[in-house]
């Protein structure tokens, strides 16, 4: 991973769970590791929900002012300023175009430091609207030309929560590597729990890329 790993795509990608597991596989082998919740808009899953479990393992969370409270319209904090400055720095972004403009609104920081920073677009086409080629390029156009920014790679995070199969994850390949065609940006990673990644190594020989294996944080309050 570069200097800053930014993750964003459409809403239920899996967004925050890449960025918890990122976060903390960088706070193992650095001290300064900074986890930016940018979701403004959904209120729900949000990766400074565990903010005292980041913290206790050294990494910064830097939240919208008011997030996880009832204020309708939160800001983005000072210092998220300093997540530009040296040290590692994992943004979590919001799904939608909605979302992406809280990025935007960076897109003068970002470009300061685009050199040090990979732009990763989180697939899950087990989500509405990203169950094909087609449908998921129309959403990362819009996503892509709010957020200011463009993707570097796609990473595949095909799952279905707690039902999730290797299966789930090889069908996923399919349809990614047309849009991979399509949209001419690379399949940078798979990702998955250790049991769909290991059916997934199995069945698709022909991939070559990198594998973000998760460990599942964010799970609904039922649970």
């Amino acid at each position: 991973m570069k200097k800053i790993t930014i993750l964003f795509g459409n809403y239920g990608s899996g967004k925050t769970e890449l960025a918890l597991n990122i976060a903390l596989d960088l706070g193992r082998d650095h001290k300064d590791v900074s986890l930016v919740d940018l979701d403004i808009v959904n209120p729900y899953f949000r990766s400074s929900e565990h903010k005292n479990m980041l913290e206790s393992k050294g990494i910064r969370v830097i939240a919208p002012v008011y997030a996880n409270t009832a204020v309708d319209l939160p800001t983005l904090p000072p210092d998220i300023y300093a997540a530009f400055e040296g040290g590692y720095a994992v943004f979590d972004c919001g799904g939608d175009p909605v979302g992406a403009t809280a990025l935007g609104s960076l897109k003068s920081h970002f470009d300061r430091v685009r050199a040090d920073t990979l732009a990763l677009y989180v697939v899950n086409t087990m989500r509405p609207f990203q169950d094909s080629a087609d449908s998921i390029i129309q959403g990362f156009t819009q996503i892509q030309a709010a957020a200011r920014i463009k993707a570097d790679d796609f990473v595949l995070n095909t799952n279905l929560g707690s039902e999730t199969t290797g299966d789930i994850l090889v069908n996923g390949y399919g349809i990614i590597r047309e849009l991979v065609k399509k949209a001419g940006v690379p399949l940078a990673y798979v990702s998955g729990t250790k049991e769909s990644l290991g059916v997934f190594k199995k069945r698709c020989p022909d991939y070559t890329g990198g594998y973000i294996t998760l460990e599942i944080f964010m799970r609904p309050y039922w649970m």
